[in-house]
């Protein structure tokens, strides 16, 4: 595999997010405000990220592109489109399917479109369905077609520093300073909302391509 097995995913406390809007996190993956994390610990088939209609239109010999850190083996990670029509592990296992190193643990896989009806993207998904080395995946940044695809609600407020306590700490102590700051959201965790109501579940397991 190009890539090895990274115990930690994150440059620091990732912020739980909400899926962006149309999207489903199935069981064994989280949102984050750093990317998709996708663990298959614990699952009988892996896990996934989907889309059951992302309006992203995409032809035939068009790019999809997206970066990951992780273990790279097994299937995983990939992307699909139009239920599993075309993904991105199976013109290249274990070669260009794991992607370039990009440098701090993160790889970028860049995949040719083949095998589609010219159109959207429709159903849409990112799978880590690696069970036999199930270690946590993260993915960010997919590009389909040149468009750059959400995967992380957008914030509905001003970024804020990650850490509560320090806030506190840092107000004078014993004063109605250090009390207000207490009561505060400062270092509290952004909140997000969805656009809309999450799409109903879709299993990935009748999405999937055929892999090498």
């Amino acid at each position: 595999a190009a890539a090895t097995s990274t115990a930690l995913l994150f440059s620091g406390a990732a912020i739980a997010a909400e899926p962006a809007e149309g999207w489903t996190a199935n069981p064994g993956t989280t949102v984050t405000d750093e990317g998709v994390v996708l663990d298959a610990s614990g699952t009988t088939a892996g896990t996934s990220y989907e889309n059951p209609n992302l309006d992203v239109a995409v032809a035939n010999g068009d790019t999809i592109t997206f970066e990951y850190k992780g273990l790279c083996t097994a299937g995983a990670p990939r992307v699909f489109i139009q239920g599993g029509a075309y993904n991105t592990w199976d013109a290249d296992p274990m070669g260009a399917s794991c992607g370039t190193a990009t440098g701090d643990g993160w790889f970028t896989v860049t995949g040719t479109v083949a095998g589609i009806v010219d159109g959207t993207a429709g159903a849409t998904g990112i799978v880590n369905d690696n069970i036999t080395n199930p270690d946590p995946i993260i993915v960010r940044s997919l590009v389909i077609a040149g468009t750059a695809v959400e995967l992380v609600a957008e914030e509905t407020a001003e970024p804020v520093a990650r850490n509560h306590g320090k806030c506190v700490s840092a107000a004078k102590k014993g004063g109605e300073e250090r009390s207000a700051a207490a009561k505060s959201d400062c270092g509290k965790k952004v909140k997000k909302e969805k656009k809309a109501k999450n799409a109903k579940h879709s299993k990935h397991d009748n999405r999937r391509a055929s892999r090498a």
